[in-house]
């Protein structure tokens, strides 16, 4: 406790008597000052022991005496200390009244007493006090500290500090929902201010606020934010039934560091849990199911033992998602030849490199993890084992120079070289044969120089939580509104997994986000609930954008631990389909829910359709004769020449005729069935 007036006269040193202001005796004292002025309130603050002989004053006089108390009450002064024997030969009977009215605590003091006694006595009570307070707020700390540490973690931590404070504590995520509270009565409590948490989590860390006041029947409410970014990754409520003292603000100070450091995790442990997660799903992914359980130990362990799906997501636009993969691939890069010393590509002029991005999706990204190489290797476990040892990925992998691009989602299924055929290709095949000898084009890779240079020294690649992309006007700008959304989603995905204590595992893999979640869990809902809102609004999109923030999502079926593979791929499958439909998210039951047409919507079918009819059309054009719409009424019509005969308008053996015309000019005979596919897939294409 501070020194208060009645600690002051309990004092036997200091022989003080009461002579008014008994009931005031617990007020606290801030500082014994002595003043003979006629008017001392100037100079005070508050709380101050006044000792004085009245020197200057009359104290006889009773209305003198009572508008100098009146002054100090009104400064908020504890109360009078008057020397007796001094200048009057005891305390004088107008002073007592005057302070008896003022209820103004007055104490005698005896001549043989000085006032530096007093003051000495005052200044050692609040030594002492502060002295307790720092040692009380390091018994807090301690205590916290272990809490900390428990299993329990936070909660044990707030159930610390809820004690310490002699009031409640509650925790608020990312998000703004309550996570945890001490003591569990403080549940309803808390939830009055999730509105206040979500403003105090929007503001530049650190931040704070007092949102309600001790007053009748309520608490006083402080709110703190937790986290080292620019924007908050939790925030902290404790109430109290007053304002903190000196050992409760710094046991609130422990708890706020403490809840930092098991926030923000050190650097080089996220990079090590990503190693891992990505680890444990590369042996997933070749079928290393008992490998990757015993890997994943007690961290994904729960997650791997019952069914499960596969997310993967892409930016909606293929240009997009090529653009940030090779865009990430320089960036880091350029990052690691800066780090070993190595020369790196000369900036532009009059650039300057960007910070090294320390949180957002770029920082978590790092290279390619190859894992879509990995799904589509045919080398089998032992092969893929063999490379994982060896440190490098079983397929291609991102070589981080320009014409090295990673391919979208749909080209894992087509960078297998095209079997040879002596007779005609289908679309499908010519279509992956284009694809995979059409080298990716210079123009749109993005240089290291341009990726890692921005207007300034804070304009670098750095997408972090809550903070959006930087460096809007500059090719790092771009890449920032691409990426954004996928840190949206894992960070959605995440949050839902803490809250419901759940196990999820979130692999960044270049330009492409992993996930692997348990299905109907609270991870898979949040993705779900992600997708259905993205096509309207989607987190990141900025006007004038052009689209890019999109996302396309892919989601598998529910699958065990030994088809991780298949539903890898049926993921991948989904991503496809979603990014061809337009929509934001595609769950593969859902795969053959539409039609087949909209996957014609792609340069390299067009192409091939073109180039199929292309001798047909140039026949039509000289006059002589309508074979296209021939061909397209007769296919349409199940090859019945009658119906077809009577929809075109001709007789049935004119249409005989146009038929063998055809298939001289295209060299095919129309008793293929696979024939007729492509001819009625490329007049669909055409259309």
């Amino acid at each position: 406790m501070p020194p208060t007036l009645a600690a002051l006269v309990q004092n036997s040193a200091l022989r003080l008597s009461v002579l008014a202001g008994h009931d005031r005796l617990d007020a606290v004292v801030r500082w014994a000052h002595a003043s003979e002025l006629a008017d001392p309130t100037p100079y005070m603050d508050g709380g101050e022991l006044i000792l004085f002989t009245g020197l200057k004053l009359d104290a006889d006089d009773p209305e003198a005496m009572r508008a100098y108390v009146e002054k100090l009450v009104s400064k908020g002064v504890t109360g009078l200390g008057f020397a007796s024997a001094v200048n009057y030969e005891g305390v004088p009977q107008a002073l007592v009244d005057a302070c008896r009215e003022a209820d103004l605590p007055l104490l005698e003091v005896p001549r043989r007493t000085p006032f530096i006694a007093i003051s000495k006595a005052v200044s050692a009570d609040i030594a002492a006090e502060q002295y307790r307070a720092v040692t009380a707020g390091f018994d807090a700390q301690r205590e916290m500290t272990r809490a900390a540490l428990s299993r329990e973690g936070p909660s044990a931590l707030l159930a610390r500090l809820a004690s310490q404070v002699d009031g409640w504590a509650a925790l608020y995520d990312a998000s703004g929902s309550v996570v945890a509270t001490a003591p569990a009565w403080a549940v309803r409590r808390a939830a009055r201010f999730v509105a206040d948490a979500e403003r105090l989590r929007d503001r530049p860390a650190p931040a704070s606020a007092v949102v309600s006041e001790a007053d009748a029947g309520d608490d006083r409410v402080e709110l703190q934010s937790i986290g080292s970014g620019r924007r908050a990754k939790a925030v902290l409520a404790v109430g109290t039934a007053a304002p903190l003292g000196t050992a409760e603000r710094y046991a609130v100070n422990s708890a706020i560091a403490l809840l930092t450091l098991t926030m923000e995790r050190s650097r080089a442990l996220q990079e090590a849990e990503q190693r891992l997660g990505a680890a444990v799903l590369k042996m997933l992914l070749v079928g290393e199911g008992d490998h990757a359980r015993a890997v994943a130990g007690q961290l994904y362990g729960g997650l791997l033992d019952a069914p499960m799906r596969v997310i993967v997501a892409e930016p909606a636009s293929a240009a997009a998602a090529r653009f940030a993969q090779e865009g990430i691939t320089a960036v880091h890069t350029a990052q690691a030849a800066q780090a070993s010393g190595a020369p790196s590509v000369p900036a532009a002029a009059g650039a300057r490199p960007s910070p090294q991005p320390r949180s957002g999706y770029l920082a978590r990204a790092g290279e390619p993890c190859g894992l879509a190489d990995l799904a589509a290797t045919t080398g089998g476990p032992a092969t893929v084992t063999a490379s994982l040892e060896a440190g490098t990925p079983a397929g291609p992998r991102l070589s981080g120079k320009p014409s090295a691009g990673k391919p979208s989602a749909k080209s894992s299924a087509v960078k297998q070289p095209a079997a040879k055929s002596s007779g005609p290709q289908s679309p499908a095949a010519k279509s992956s044969a284009t694809q995979t000898s059409a080298p990716q084009s210079s123009a749109t890779v993005p240089s290291v120089s341009a990726v890692t240079s921005g207007a300034s020294a804070t304009s670098g690649v750095v997408v972090g939580a809550g903070s959006g992309p930087q460096a809007e006007g500059t090719d790092t700008g771009r890449l920032g509104r691409i990426v954004w959304p996928l840190e949206e989603l894992a960070d959605a995905i995440e949050t839902a997994a803490a809250r419901n204590g759940e196990a999820v595992l979130v692999v960044p893999d270049g330009a492409r986000l992993v996930v692997l979640a348990s299905d109907g869990g609270a991870a898979a809902a949040a993705c779900a609930e992600f997708g259905s809102t993205a096509s309207a609004a989607q987190p990141g999109r900025r006007p004038g954008g052009g689209g890019e923030e999109g996302l396309a999502i892919g989601v598998s079926a529910p699958v065990g631990l030994s088809a991780a593979a298949v539903a890898f791929k049926q993921a991948d499958q989904a991503l496809s389909v979603a990014r061809r439909r337009g929509v934001a998210l595609v769950e593969h039951e859902d795969v053959a829910a539409g039609s087949v047409l909209p996957l014609l919507a792609d340069d390299a079918v067009r192409a091939f359709a073109d180039g199929l009819l292309r001798a047909l059309r140039e026949h039509d054009a000289n006059g002589r004769g309508d074979l296209v719409a021939s061909l397209r009424a007769w296919l349409s019509r199940h090859g019945q020449w009658d119906a077809a005969a009577a929809e075109l308008g001709v007789h049935r053996h004119t249409l005989r005729y146009r038929m063998r015309r055809v298939e001289e000019i295209l060299g095919r005979s129309l008793d293929d069935p696979d024939v007729r596919m492509e001819l009625w897939l490329a007049l669909k294409a055409t259309s």
